[in-house]
C-alpha cells in the first residue's frame, strides 16, 4: 500500500546508485585537479648553470603549457566544485518527473547546468592534460636538463599522471550519472519534502 505526498508515491523511487558514484568520481575530479595544479605551481627546483657561469632558477613559469595546465586544471576544480553543489543540493537535476511548480523548475535548471559545467569540465581538463603532455614532447631537452636537480622533473611526471587520472574521472562521472546503477549507497529523500 502505498501512500503518496505531494507528486511522488514511495513506491516511484528508484535506486541512487549512480548519483553516489556520480559523486564520488566528482569528488575524486576535484581533489585530482587541484593536486595536479599545486604539484605543477610548486615544481621550481632546477637550477641550471648556463655556459656564462650564471644560474638561472626554472619554474613551470619558464614553459607556457605548465602555465595553461595550472590555470585549466584550477578552472575544473572549481567546476566541479559547483557540480558537487548541484549534485548535493538539487539531487542532479535528472529527475524528469519532478515537474511541481518551482522545485521541478529549479530541479531542470541544475540539471541544465551540470551538462555545461561537465562539457566545460571535460574541454579544460582534456586540454589541461594535452598541454601538459605536448610541453614535455616538445621542451623534452630542457626537462632532461633538469634531471640533475630530479625534484623538477618529478614533479612535472607527477603533475602530468595526475592529470591524466583528472581527465579520465571527470570523464567517467559525465557517463555515470546517466547510467542507472541497481543499488542505493543513502536514503532517498523523503516524499515529505516533494512540492
Amino acid at each position: 500500500m502505498s501512500y503518496g505526498h505531494g507528486c511522488h508515491d514511495k513506491d516511484d523511487e528508484k535506486k541512487n546508485g549512480s548519483k553516489a558514484v556520480t559523486l564520488l568520481l566528482r569528488l575524486a575530479t576535484l581533489g585530482l585537479s587541484l593536486s595536479s595544479s599545486v604539484i605543477m605551481a610548486t615544481a621550481s627546483a632546477c637550477i641550471i648553470v648556463q655556459i656564462n657561469g650564471v644560474r638561472a632558477t626554472v619554474t613551470y613559469k619558464n614553459f607556457p603549457p605548465f602555465v595553461y595546465h595550472v590555470g585549466f586544471n584550477i578552472a575544473t576544480a572549481v567546476l566541479e566544485s559547483a557540480s558537487i553543489y548541484l549534485n548535493l543540493s538539487y539531487g542532479g537535476g535528472g529527475d524528469d518527473d519532478d515537474d511541481c511548480g518551482d522545485s521541478g523548475k529549479k530541479n531542470k535548471l541544475a540539471g541544465i547546468l551540470l551538462i555545461v559545467f561537465d562539457v566545460a569540465a571535460l574541454a579544460l581538463s582534456y586540454t589541461a592534460t594535452g598541454s601538459v603532455f605536448a610541453a614535455v614532447s616538445a621542451y623534452g631537452p630542457q626537462l632532461r636538463s633538469c634531471s640533475a636537480a630530479g625534484r623538477f622533473c618529478q614533479q612535472v611526471n607527477l603533475s602530468k599522471t595526475l592529470s591524466l587520472a583528472t581527465s579520465v574521472s571527470v570523464g567517467l562521472s559525465s557517463v555515470t550519472k546517466d547510467v542507472s546503477l541497481p543499488f542505493s549507497v543513502w536514503p532517498a529523500t523523503s516524499s515529505d519534502d516533494d512540492c
